[in-house]
Parts: structure tokens; C-alpha cells; sequence
């Protein structure tokens, strides 16, 4: 198949790019250019411009787009809305359209901050959303072209994972901090659910293969406060947690607000796919075993 994918310099573009160029043919889009390889073909522009966009989907004649490019610092978002809108607003229109009228398949990969974290326990597909800023607030209307597609597929995702130079990941940072015996903050009260962008890169490639179509929430089967994560990660990789801080992030000051309950049941998207969803510490210990493979990873 001729699959594109967008923001594949990133962490989930790039693992998405290695994982895919091995069955199909990527079209891979980016600011700059990522992994190269055979099956890879790189076109670098702007995205927001919808004119070098719809030359790009034209020219590529692509089966299925996996759209990962986004704004993915929520503060930033707040300082840039026009920019935020074009990218998880306008850019994922023109592809439905695009693809719509051409038969083509979109997979859209949206937040787990579409809700407000204020009910107990994980949210599913069919709770209501309530976003409380602007990432979260353009990612959900990003949500509503694909969902009118006969061919659309939402996924909500929470990942981690090794970024490329110059970006670092929440786990990244994590265990930076704890090499380097950094102190560290982690909110004791916000709950989240990461999947390895490896193990969610594995599950698209299912999805291709044996297309779901709809909204789906595709996370790790369970959640964990984001200090809990980092005591574990700790413990993972064998490294002392005194450094460790357990705050509230009432105690800080954002620009954007936060929701407290980021945890996504998985239900059916398991089911769908008849797949047992890795939890979190699988996702941890995957991290463990890639950087024990490759000391230079966090380089």
C-alpha cells in the first residue's frame, strides 16, 4: 500500500516511518527530513499550506494517510491559536476532503485531553468531552472531518518513547533527571495512560492491514499519576528515586489548564482488533530493553 504520514520526523512520525517502510510504501512529510531508507520517499513543506498540501495527497495517489503532525506543547498552543487552528483544524479538513472524494483512508491521531478529568475511572469513547485548552479544544475539532468519513479513523493516544535530536519525551526527561540526580517535581494527582510509540506504531500497522473505521481511544490498558510513573521508571532502570518530588499541579502555574484524568479505556479498540493492549509497565520495560540495547539513545 501507499501510505502517507505526516510530523514523521517526530516520535511517533519517525517509529511509525521505520515500522510501515518494512510492509509499504511511506510518503513521509515533515519540516525536515527523518529516517530515510528503502520504501521512503521524503516531500519537506508546510503543512498549513493547503495548496502544497493537496499537491502533495495529488501527487502521491496514497491509500491511506496517518496524520501525526500536531503542536504537541500545550502552552505554545495557548500563545499561538491561528497556528494551532490551521494545523489540527484546516490541515486535517483538506485530507478528509481529499481523501473522502478519492476513496483514500485518513487515521487522525488526536489527544487524550479532550475531557475536563473530572470523572472517576477511565473515559470511553461515548463520554462526553468538555477540552480546557486550546490544544486540546482544536485537536477535538480536528476529530469532527474525520469522523464524517466513511473511511476516518480517530485515535486518541497517550505515547512515549526515544524522540529524534533536539526534542525530549516526558520518559526521556524522566530518566535524564535520574541519571544526572536532577530533581524532580511529578504530580501525584494527574493520571495518565502511555503507550511505546512501537507498540501504537504495531497496532496501526494492524489497523491497515485489517481496517476500524470511527472514534477509538488507544492508550495503555491502565493509567498511572504521572509520580507513580516516574517511581517506576526508577525502578525499571535501577536508579535512585530520592530525587523524586510528589506535588499537585494545582501547584504550578500553566498557561493552559490541565485536566487532572487523562486515563482512556481501551475496550474496544481490544476488541476490535481482538488485540490485548500492552499496560503500562510493558511500556516501560520496552523503553528499559531499547536503551539497554542502544546506550547512545539518550545522546
Amino acid at each position: 500500500m501507499k501510505v502517507g504520514v505526516t510530523g514523521a520526523s517526530g516520535m511517533l512520525g519517525a517509529s511509525l516511518v521505520a515500522h510501515l517502510s518494512e510492509k509499504h510504501k511511506v510518503f513521509a512529510t515533515s519540516r525536515s527530513k527523518g529516517i530515510e531508507g528503502d520504501n521512503i520517499e521524503w516531500d519537506c513543506f508546510d503543512l498549513t499550506d493547503i495548496a502544497l498540501l493537496n499537491k502533495w495527497l495529488e501527487k502521491s495517489k496514497l491509500d491511506v494517510v496517518i496524520h501525526c503532525a500536531a503542536i504537541v506543547n500545550v502552552d505554545t498552543c495557548e500563545e499561538n491559536v491561528e497556528l494551532a487552528t490551521k494545523l489540527h483544524v484546516e490541515t486535517t479538513k483538506a485530507m478528509a476532503d481529499y481523501l473522502g472524494s478519492s476513496d483514500g483512508r485518513l487515521i487522525y491521531i488526536s489527544t487524550d485531553s479532550v475531557f475536563d478529568g473530572e470523572k472517576r475511572g477511565a473515559y470511553s469513547e461515548s463520554d462526553l468531552e468538555n477540552p480546557l485548552n486550546v490544544y486540546a479544544k482544536t485537536k477535538l475539532m480536528g476529530e469532527r472531518p474525520v469522523q464524517s468519513m466513511n473511511n476516518g479513523l480517530v485515535l486518541r493516544v497517550n505515547i512515549i518513547g526515544w524522540t529524534q535530536e533536539g526534542d525530549t519525551s516526558f520518559a526521556e526527561w524522566i530518566l535524564k533527571s535520574l541519571i544526572g540526580n536532577v530533581p524532580l517535581s511529578l504530580f501525584y494527582d494527574v493520571y495518565f495512560s502511555p503507550l511505546h510509540v512501537d507498540n501504537l506504531s504495531l497496532i496501526i500497522g494492524k489497523i491497515i492491514e485489517r481496517p476500524i473505521f470511527g472514534l477509538h481511544h488507544c492508550v495503555s490498558s491502565d493509567s498511572i499519576s504521572k509520580y507513580d510513573f516516574g517511581k517506576k521508571m526508577a525502578e525499571t532502570f535501577q536508579l535512585p528515586n530520592e530525587n523524586i518530588n510528589r506535588v499537585s499541579v494545582d501547584s504550578i502555574e500553566f498557561k493552559a489548564n490541565r485536566p487532572k484524568n487523562m486515563a482512556l479505556s481501551v475496550k474496544k479498540i481490544s476488541s476490535a482488533l481482538v488485540y490485548d493492549i500492552p499496560n503500562v509497565i510493558d511500556t516501560i520495560k520496552l523503553m528499559k530493553h531499547q536503551y539497554d540495547n542502544n546506550n547512545n539513545l539518550l545522546n
